[in-house]
C-alpha cells in the first residue's frame, strides 16, 4: 500500500528543478505574462488617462471645481445653502475692482478678487497647479494669470517680484469710477484658461487690501458663491431643489457651471470598452499560457506517472504545475508593470496630443491600475495552467510507463507527404484549436482595426461636415464670453478678405438678440411642442405675454444666395424677391403657420419692425444657438432698415480656388491675428484633425493589434517546437526505415503550411464578416465613413504568418538534426 507524501519541501525542489529543466518553455510563458500584464496596464492606464485628461481641462477651462454659482448671496442665504443635504462645499468670491490695462481693450478683462478659504482651496487653486503658491498675506501681494504678465511685458515672472497695476474702484457713494496704480508684489501666477474662452480673469489679493478697498462692508452685490453638491451626477435636480429651499426668484437664479462634470454614460462606454479589450488580451495571454502548459505536461507525461509511482498524490502533481505558474508569474508580471508604466509615460502623452487638450495630458498612475494589472495578470496565470495541471494530476503510473508519443493511424492513401501532415496537424486536436484561435484573434484585430482606420475617408468627411472652404466666427457670440457681442468682423476686414486672390465667395451670417411679442394664435403650438420635446413646465400663455420682451431669441441676417441653396433642399421655395425686400422671414420650427405675422425688436431699445412667416429652415440653420423663442431669419437689407445701422457678423463663409488653400489659408491667420475672438477654421484644419485622429486610432489598436497578433505566432511557434521535439523519435524511426532528411523538411513545411491555410482561411471568411461588422457599427456613429477592405495590410500580414509558418518548423528540425539517429531512437526508448 502507497502512502501519500506530503513533503511540502520536497515539492518546492521539484519546482524549482523543473523551471530549470524547462528554460525554453518558461520563456515562452513569461514572455506570454509580461504582455499580457503589459497590455491590461497600457489599456487601463491609456483609458483612465483620456477621461482624467478631458476631465481636467472642462475643470481648468471653467476655472473651478464649483457645481453652479450664486449671484450676489446673502449671510442668511449662505447659511441656510450649509445646513441643506445635497450641498458639500460653498465657496465665496467678493470682486473689489477692475483690472484697467495699459491700453483699452475691451477683450482685456479682470478684476481684483477676494477669495474666501473654500474658494481658494477646493474650488480654484487646485485647478491653477503649484505656482500660484499660498494665499497672498500682506496687503499689497497678488497672484496675478500670466497673460496679464505678458501684456505687463514680464514673461518670466519670479515670486517676490514687483508688478504695477492700474485698477479702478467705485466710490460707496456710487459717483464715477477712480483709478489707481500701485506696486504688487508678486506672490504667484497661474495660466488663466477661461480667459482662453474670453471670460474676465481673475487677479487674487489678500483680505487686508479687499478690506480696505470696500471699507469692510458685507458681501454685497459683487459677490458670487460657488457651489458643489455631494452628488455630481445628479446636477440639476440639486440645483433645483436648492433653489426652492433658497426661495430664490429670477432675478437671483443658482446658474450650473457648464460642463462642470462630463456625462456619466461618456465614461461608462469608455470603462466598458476598457474592460472588453481587457478581457480580449486576458483570453489570449489564456491561450498561450494554456497551450505551453498543456504542450509541456503531455511532453513531461513519464516523469507525473514515475511521481506517481513513489506516492505523490493528483493534489502534490496539480501543485507542481500551478507552483511553476506561480514562479513564472513572479517573474513576469514586474516586468509587464515596469513595461506599462513607461508605456504611460511615453505612449500615452504622444497619442493624447493628437486631441485638443489645451490644458495638457493628465497621465493616471492610480495604483488600482497596477494592482488590478497584477491581479488579473496572475488570474490569467493561473487559468492557464488550471486544466493542465489536472490532466498531469490524472496520469495513470502504469499508463505512463508505457507512454511514446507517435502516430499509429492507417490511411487509405498511403505514404503520402501532404496526407501525413494533415494527421500530425490534428493529431492534438485541442492544441491545433488553441494554435487556430490565437492566430485567428490577433489576425482579425489586426484586419479590423485597418479596416476601420482606411474606411474613415477624409475628403468624404470634409464634404459631409464641412460646407464651406473657411470660416471665421466672432466668439463674442459665444455663451463662454462674458459681455456684449462686439463688431470685430468689420465690413472693411470683409472686403480685404474678398479682394484675396483666389477667394471665389465670401457670405457673412448676421446676428442680433430680438424679441417678439408673445401671441398665443402664433406660437401655443411651438410653445407646445417645445415644453414637450425638452421635457419642462410649460409657462401659460399669460406669463409669455405679460412682459413685451420676456419672449426672446434671435434674428440672423442672411445672405440671399445662402437661401437659394436651401431653397435647393425645401420642399415649398422660399420667394427670394420677398425675402430680399424684407417682407418675409423664415423661422427655425414648422410649428408657426406660414402667413401668420410677428414684431421683431431690440431688448432696451426702441426699434420694432413687423414681418411675415414666408416659411421655415431647418432647426439651428445658420447659427448652432437659440433662445426661448424661436430664431427669425432675415435678408441683411432688411436687418439694416430694421436696426438703421450695421448689424453685427458673427460668422463668414468663404470659398475659395482648392488648389490656393494653404496660402489663403496663411493670408486669413494674418489678417485675424490680432483679433483673439476671431476663430478661423478651414477644410484643411479638419481635414488634419481626422488624420490625427486616425494616428491616434493607429497608435493605440495597432500597438494591441501588433501585440495579441505576437501571442498569436507564439503560440504557433510554441506548438511547432514542442511538436517536433516530442517526435523526434517518431522523425528517427521514419529515418530508420528510409525517409530522407529533405522529405521530413518537406512533410514539416506541409504542416506549417496547414497551419497558415487554415488561419488564413478563417480570417478571410469569419475574420473578414466580423470587420465587417464592425464597420457597420462605426459607421452608425461616423457617418462619413467608406468600408475599405484593407488588401495591402492584410497580403503583408499573411506573408509574415506563412513565413512564420515555414520556418519555424524547419529551425525546430534543425536544432536535433545534429544527433545520430541511434541517439535519438535511444532518448525516449
Amino acid at each position: 500500500m502507497m502512502f501519500p507524501n506530503g513533503n511540502k519541501a520536497a515539492i518546492d525542489k521539484l519546482i524549482k528543478r523543473s523551471l530549470r529543466a524547462n528554460r525554453s518553455r518558461n520563456r515562452y510563458i513569461v514572455l506570454a505574462i509580461v504582455l499580457t500584464t503589459w497590455l491590461i496596464a497600457s489599456v487601463f492606464s491609456i483609458g483612465m488617462s483620456y477621461v482624467q485628461s478631458f476631465e481636467a481641462q472642462a475643470q481648468k477651462m471653467l476655472g473651478t471645481k464649483a457645481d453652479a454659482i450664486l449671484a450676489s448671496p446673502t449671510n442668511e442665504q449662505l447659511e441656510r445653502l450649509k445646513g441643506l443635504a445635497d450641498v458639500g462645499e460653498i465657496g465665496v468670491e467678493i470682486v473689489v475692482a477692475r483690472w484697467v490695462p495699459e491700453e483699452a481693450d475691451d477683450a482685456l478683462a479682470a478684476s481684483f478678487s477676494w477669495l474666501d478659504d473654500a474658494e481658494w482651496s477646493r474650488m480654484k487653486s487646485p485647478l491653477w497647479g503649484p505656482s500660484a503658491n499660498g494665499y497672498p498675506d500682506e496687503r499689497n501681494e497678488a497672484i496675478v494669470p500670466t497673460w496679464i504678465l505678458d501684456e505687463l511685458g514680464l514673461e518670466e515672472p519670479q515670486k517676490g517680484m514687483t508688478v504695477p497695476l492700474t485698477y479702478s474702484v467705485r466710490p460707496p457713494d456710487g459717483g464715477e469710477p477712480i483709478e489707481r496704480t500701485e506696486p504688487f508684489t508678486l506672490s504667484g501666477w497661474y495660466i488663466d484658461y477661461p480667459h482662453l474662452l474670453g471670460r474676465s480673469g481673475t487677479i487674487v489679493v489678500s483680505k487686508a487690501f479687499a478690506d480696505e478697498i470696500r471699507g469692510g462692508t458685507g458681501l454685497g452685490p459683487d459677490a458670487a458663491a460657488s457651489v458643489s453638491f455631494k452628488n455630481g451626477k445628479t446636477v440639476e435636480a440639486a440645483i433645483q431643489r436648492t433653489e426652492e429651499a433658497l426661495a430664490l426668484d429670477e432675478k437671483q437664479p443658482l446658474e450650473p457651471v457648464r460642463g462642470a462634470a462630463s456625462d456619466p454614460g461618456d465614461r461608462g462606454w469608455t470603462y466598458a470598452g476598457m474592460a472588453g479589450m481587457s478581457a480580449f488580451v486576458m483570453f489570449s495571454g489564456y491561450l498561450l499560457i494554456f497551450n505551453v502548459f498543456y504542450v509541456s505536461v503531455s511532453t513531461d507525461t513519464k516523469q507525473y506517472g514515475l511521481l506517481k509511482t513513489i506516492g505523490a498524490t493528483q493534489r502534490q502533481i496539480r501543485r507542481l504545475v500551478r507552483g511553476q505558474a506561480n514562479w513564472l508569474a513572479l517573474i513576469g508580471i514586474p516586468l509587464g508593470l515596469a513595461a506599462g508604466a513607461i508605456t504611460s509615460l511615453v505612449a500615452v502623452p504622444m497619442a493624447l496630443a493628437t486631441f485638443t487638450l489645451e490644458t495638457g495630458v493628465e497621465i493616471s498612475f492610480h495604483p488600482a491600475i497596477f494592482v488590478g494589472a497584477a491581479l488579473f495578470a496572475w488570474l490569467t496565470t493561473m487559468a492557464g495552467s488550471r486544466k493542465p495541471a489536472r490532466i498531469a494530476g490524472r496520469i495513470s503510473p502504469i499508463e505512463a510507463s508505457k507512454y511514446v508519443r507517435a502516430s499509429r493511424k492507417r490511411g487509405r492513401g498511403g505514404a503520402k507527404l501532404y496526407r501525413m501532415a494533415l494527421r500530425n496537424l490534428f493529431r492534438d486536436k485541442k492544441r491545433a484549436a488553441t494554435v487556430f484561435l490565437s492566430l485567428f484573434l490577433g489576425m482579425t484585430t489586426f484586419l479590423t482595426v485597418n479596416t476601420l482606420v482606411l474606411s474613415m475617408d477624409t475628403d468624404n468627411f470634409v464634404d459631409t461636415y464641412v460646407g464651406n472652404d473657411f470660416e471665421i466666427e466672432n466668439e463674442t457670440f459665444s455663451f463662454r464670453y462674458e459681455g456684449e457681442a462686439r463688431p470685430i468682423l468689420t465690413e472693411s476686414l470683409i472686403r480685404r478678405i474678398a479682394e484675396l486672390d483666389g477667394v471665389t465667395d465670401v457670405r457673412a451670417t448676421y446676428v442680433q438678440r430680438a424679441y417678439m411679442p408673445y401671441s398665443a394664435d402664433v406660437f401655443g403650438k411651438y410653445m407646445d411642442e417645445m415644453a414637450a420635446q425638452r421635457g419642462f413646465m410649460r409657462p401659460s400663455d399669460e406669463e409669455l405675454s405679460s412682459n413685451r420682451e420676456g419672449f426672446a431669441g434671435f434674428a440672423v441676417g442672411l445672405d440671399t444666395r445662402d437661401v437659394q441653396e436651401l431653397n435647393k433642399e425645401l420642399g415649398t421655395p422660399i420667394d427670394l424677391k420677398r425675402f430680399e425686400k424684407g417682407e418675409i422671414a423664415l423661422l427655425n420650427t414648422p410649428d408657426v403657420e406660414q402667413g401668420a405675422r410677428v414684431t421683431l425688436g431690440v431688448p432696451g431699445g426702441s426699434a420694432e419692425r413687423e414681418f411675415e412667416i414666408g416659411g421655415s429652415v431647418p432647426d439651428r440653420y445658420g447659427i448652432p444657438f437659440g433662445g426661448f423663442a424661436p430664431n427669425v431669419y432675415v435678408s441683411k437689407q432688411a436687418m439694416l432698415k430694421w436696426l438703421g445701422e450695421e448689424p453685427t457678423a458673427y460668422r463668414l463663409a468663404i470659398q475659395a480656388d482648392e488648389k490656393r488653400h494653404s496660402l489663403i489659408q496663411e493670408q486669413l491667420e494674418r489678417l485675424i491675428a490680432d483679433e483673439r475672438e476671431l476663430k478661423l477654421s478651414s477644410k484643411l484644419d479638419w481635414a488634419e484633425q481626422l488624420e490625427s485622429a486616425k494616428i491616434v486610432f493607429y497608435i493605440l489598436g495597432g500597438a494591441v493589434t501588433l501585440i495579441l497578433a505576437f501571442i498569436g505566432i507564439l503560440n504557433f511557434i510554441s506548438t511547432m517546437l514542442t511538436s517536433v521535439i516530442v517526435r523526434r523519435q517518431e522523425f528517427a524511426v521514419m529515418e530508420s526505415v528510409g525517409m530522407t532528411s529533405k522529405q521530413l523538411r518537406k512533410l514539416l513545411l506541409w504542416e506549417g503550411t496547414g497551419y497558415a491555410a487554415i488561419s488564413l482561411l478563417l480570417v478571410s471568411t469569419l475574420g473578414t464578416t466580423i470587420s465587417y461588422g464592425a464597420f457597420v457599427l462605426f459607421s452608425q456613429e461616423a457617418d462619413y465613413a467608406i468600408y475599405t477592405f484593407p488588401v495591402v495590410p492584410l497580403l503583408i500580414a499573411f506573408a509574415l504568418i506563412l513565413a512564420a509558418c515555414w520556418s519555424v518548423p524547419l529551425i525546430a528540425y534543425g536544432r536535433f538534426r545534429t544527433t545520430s539517429i541511434v541517439e535519438r531512437l535511444r532518448e525516449t526508448g
